[in-house]
């Protein structure tokens, strides 16, 4: 982990130790140019010597974070633009760093501020323990609870989308449910969000979070209790090495009736971002997600935004190849049952996935003509859906979902036992899996996507000939967009729905490479 200090006295100079796998680096803002030189120097000096004519290897510096300890100006730190991420530059509290550019590190790198009281041994510890690479988030998920034997209520399973206990809880709090295999504690500190609802009546829920000691089945520890006003917002568990696993039961107290959701982990950067470093969450009145990150790129038109497919594993997909571009960029993910809810939900959630978009259109001054909706497989659904809002310039989408709820009533001829998502999609979203609810589902989609005529839109389709699950999809799309004044690309791909997903992602990219090139004047050659 590389973190470079920007200031005039080196912190290294005064803190005793620093954690093992930190390397601090430091520099005045004025020397910045004369550091990576030297540093460059010292990263050629570590690789193998190069023979007679060869061509010196090129070095490629990068910091985790860039952290600025005193005044400084924007424009000293220019030659670090490439050099760190997004979300990656940080200022001591209580500096005033203003930004002097409109193309600026400032903006291009988001400065924060790292709001963490404490001594320098502190903010260093706190740095090591958010700045890790990667991502990753699961579930406790609903099939894996067992049930209080004693509860003598109502219980009622909805799929992979909640489970309802209907009853009398108990005057004083009770053990509900247990999910059946532990939380693993982890050397970096997590995140836990529970979807509930209290439906009706008078009650209270708690989350208990019982510690076992490392290395030992026997040996627990105090116990967590978690309150319904610790869990307004995601839950902090900070890392301790003499625990090996949580259990985690929940507790009621009460009567009425009361639905769960999955308990969802994540690794944690303790306010620094979700999943990632700048990494945000939006949960509506159901406590049900989506999560989304902006990074401004180069500031230059256009923004893409990625909508993530079927994802068991929580977390972003697509930084890779939305980065290669240069341009602003968005990721948004859908944490809901077992993959994703295809961005569908609530008003308030489907509202804030609009607004989100927006605000980051703000940030960089575009309109919702210099924006490109994209997705893959679930992912299409989401940037078709919210085309008509924006009517986009572009909308770049392989093996497309429209009918979510056909798929769903597929799954007992089509696909046996498979992708039961899109039934739980149904649920979720309509609240029953009879044929008005199914149709009801797939008008949802066309109800929405109706409003527009996409008078300057360019479709880019790619679908599979032979798609198990939407298969007509694509058919519906071409037809209804035929009588508009959209610009549509299409390309078939023989097989079914994941039958041939690399010639997919290659299509998906040339076409976002078209349209940057000729829309926008970028070059990828």
């Amino acid at each position: 982990m590389k973190i470079l200090q920007i200031g005039q006295v080196d912190w290294a100079e005064e803190v005793e130790q620093f954690p093992e796998d930190v390397e601090w680096l430091f520099s005045r803002s004025e020397e910045i140019p004369h550091f990576l030189e030297e540093q460059k120097k010292l990263a050629l000096a570590k690789l193998p010597a190069v023979e007679e004519g060869e061509e010196p290897p090129k070095v490629r510096l990068h910091f985790d974070a860039v952290f600025i300890t005193d005044e400084t100006k924007e424009s000293d730190l220019e030659p670090l633009m490439n050099l760190v991420e997004a979300y990656g530059l940080y200022h001591l509290s209580g500096l005033n760093l203003k930004s002097e550019q409109p193309y600026g590190i400032f903006r291009r790198k988001v400065l924060r501020e790292l709001k963490v009281s404490g001594t320098q041994e502190e903010i260093i510890r706190f740095l090591h323990l958010t700045l890790f690479s990667g991502q990753y988030g699961a579930k406790l998920k609903l099939p894996e609870i067992d049930v209080n034997p004693m509860f003598t209520g109502k219980l009622t399973y909805e799929g992979h989308v909640s489970v309802s206990f209907e009853g009398d809880f108990g005057e004083d709090f009770e053990p509900l449910f247990s999910f059946r295999y532990n939380l693993s504690s982890f050397p970096v500190a997590l995140e836990l969000w529970l979807e509930y609802i209290k439906v009706f009546g008078d009650n209270h829920i708690r989350l208990e979070l019982t510690p076992m000691r490392q290395g030992s089945i026997y040996d627990m520890m105090d116990p967590i209790l978690l309150s319904e006003k610790d869990l307004e917002e995601p839950y902090i568990l900070v890392p301790n090495e003499e625990i090996g696993f949580y259990a985690v039961t929940v507790y009621a107290q009460g009567s009425g009736k009361l639905s769960f959701g999955p308990l969802h982990w994540r690794y944690s950067r303790i306010g620094l971002g979700r999943f990632v470093l700048g990494g945000e969450r939006y949960h509506d009145e159901k406590r049900q997600e989506f999560i989304y990150y902006f990074n401004p790129g180069d500031l230059k038109p256009p923004m893409n935004v990625y909508f993530s497919g079927f994802r068991p594993a929580e977390g972003f997909e697509g930084f890779g190849i939305m980065k290669s571009l240069k341009a602003p960029f968005m990721l948004i993910g859908d944490p809901r049952l077992e993959g994703g809810g295809f961005y569908s939900g609530t008003e308030n959630l489907e509202t804030a996935i609009k607004t989100v978009i927006q605000e980051s259109l703000d940030y960089l001054g575009f309109s919702s003509s210099d924006l490109i909706l994209s997705g893959l497989s679930m992912g299409t659904f989401g940037a078709l859906y919210y085309a008509s809002h924006f009517n986009p310039y572009g909308v770049i989408v392989g093996k497309p979902f429209t009918n979510v709820g056909d798929t769903a009533a597929g799954m007992k001829l089509k696909r046996p036992d498979e992708f039961e998502t899109s039934a739980d999609v149904l649920l979720n979203v309509t609240g029953g899996v009879q044929e008005e609810h199914i149709e009801q589902l797939n008008q949802k989609f066309w109800d929405t996507f109706s409003q527009s005529d996409f008078p300057h839109t360019n479709f880019a389709i790619a679908y599979m000939e032979n798609d198990d699950y939407d298969g007509e999809a694509a058919h519906r799309l071409i037809e209804h967009l035929s009588d508009k004044q959209a610009h549509i690309y299409t390309k078939g791909y023989e097989g079914r729905h994941n039958d041939n997903s690399s010639a997919i992602n290659k299509w998906f990219m040339k076409q976002y490479v078209n349209l940057l090139e000729k829309g926008y004047g970028r070059n990828y050659s």
